[in-house]
């Protein structure tokens, strides 16, 4: 008997140390997408995954922000690539589009470019989200086309994310108003602050094609958005009116 309770005493203790650690695990999980790897030429619904909120304040808003592919650093194995992005994606630039949902905000809007692409998206007000659940986000991914006559194996883009729990002007961003799942080193008001580049949200696209004989291995490319491009699309704009930052 005795083996009996201290078994269930042992149990207890397990379960609530798990229960613990996976509360501790979504504290301080990052904002992500759902769906983080896609293979290439398919189109798929994805989710953004807000994880938590400012402490204990709660998510008011999203600002998401797509690497333009116009004036976009191409990185090719870690080394800057000079050429444009067409060079190893065939149809980058409006295969984005949000997903109509009031699940967590009452309003959204998708945000374009001079051209009417989409290049990003934000979701706010009603009910807030609370600072200890996920919030989901819907957006349809288009299906990406890797340039057959590259060595891409595979091609990351780099998304710029903004979860806000207090409407400030630039001076007022700090952990306690928002959440930068943004680079750290572009230079801009919305960089992350943080010793290593790890805030963005990233979605790769796999090869399932064959690669050119010539490529070897073939190579991995990455894409990061311009300062110019975060600076130009991160804030939130209502009905032609920035409400976001002040």
């Amino acid at each position: 008997m005795n083996k009996i309770k201290q078994l269930n005493s042992i149990s207890r203790c397990v379960l609530i140390a798990t229960i613990f650690a996976g509360t501790t695990q979504l504290a301080t999980a990052h904002t992500r997408l759902e769906t983080a790897t896609v293979a290439e030429n398919t189109r798929i619904t994805n989710n953004v995954i807000i994880g938590h909120g400012c402490g204990e304040k709660n998510v008011i808003g999203t600002s998401v922000v797509f690497p333009d592919g116009v004036d976009s650093t191409v990185l090719v194995d870690g080394a800057t690539h000079t050429g444009p992005l067409t060079d190893f994606v065939q149809n980058w630039g409006n295969l984005m589009q949000q997903n109509y949902s009031k699940a967590v905000f009452s309003f959204q809007d998708e945000k374009t470019n001079s051209l009417g692409n989409v290049v990003g998206f934000w979701a706010g007000g009603g009910d807030s989200l609370p600072h200890n659940l996920n919030g989901y986000i819907p957006f349809r991914a288009g299906a990406v086309v890797i340039e057959p006559t590259s060595c891409a194996k595979s091609v990351k883009f780099y998304i710029s994310i903004a979860d806000i729990c207090e409407i400030t002007d630039t001076a007022g961003f700090s952990e306690a108003t928002v959440n930068f799942w943004t680079h750290n080193n572009l230079g801009t008001a919305y960089d992350r602050v943080s010793t290593t580049d790890d805030g963005p949200a990233s979605y790769t696209v796999t090869r399932t094609s064959a690669l050119p004989t010539s490529c070897g291995a073939g190579v991995t490319v990455e894409v990061k958005p311009s300062a110019a491009q975060i600076n130009r699309d991160m804030p939130i704009k209502l009905n032609g009116t920035q409400v976001w930052p002040r």
